[in-house]
């Protein structure tokens, strides 16, 4: 699906397919730890195709479960993260096979659910008010939980969302595409 030098970028970790591979096996294996469980649920997608390239673009919603106190087994809490965003791939023709160049998304909205809905955990809206709007809670969580500083120019109601759509479009006209949303990635191998 990745072309081998496809650029991944997320709120979790960017860089190149074979760290993001990595990134991802080590967070799976965490799970057994209690660490966060991660599904996503496609929602809808469409693919713009010019030539030899293509934009692909998921409706999708992120659901990850994690463990406030240590969980249940030791008295704590277990919450859901619903995040709804957008996924964006772009795709490049090479050799006569398709692969994604570069992965990125956009938040839309999201929110917390108890998984006990007669237990809560409050998160504190001053610390979660620092995060963008499209994924509060989901960046409070990787930087308190997770210990992982969030990617904080993902939101879709944010100045990303017109330079990613942008990029899309010049991607289409066959132009050269940094993965770069505002300005502050360092992207050096790509």
């Amino acid at each position: 699906m990745f072309h081998d030098d496809a650029y991944i970028a997320t709120s979790w970790h960017q860089g190149g397919i074979d760290d993001f591979i990595e990134a991802s096996k080590k967070g799976f294996a965490m799970q057994d730890e209690g660490f966060m469980y991660i599904l996503h649920r496609i929602i809808g997608q469409t693919v713009d195709v010019q030539g030899d390239r293509a934009v692909s673009k998921m409706k999708v919603t992120i659901t990850c479960r994690y463990n406030f106190e240590g969980g249940v087994e030791k008295g704590g809490f277990e919450m859901d993260n619903e995040a709804d965003c957008r996924f964006f791939f772009l795709l490049e023709k090479r050799k006569g096979k398709w692969g994604v160049v570069f992965y990125t998304l956009l938040f839309d909205k999201d929110k917390m659910v108890p998984v006990n809905p007669g237990r809560e955990y409050m998160i504190p809206e001053e610390e979660a008010s620092k995060y963008p709007s499209g994924y509060r809670y989901l960046a409070w969580c990787e930087a308190n939980i997770s210990k992982t500083p969030p990617k904080m120019d993902l939101n879709s109601h944010g100045p990303e969302r017109d330079v990613l759509y942008g990029k899309c479009k010049d991607w289409l006209d066959g132009k050269t595409v940094k993965p770069n949303l505002t300005g502050t990635d360092e992207v050096k191998s790509w």
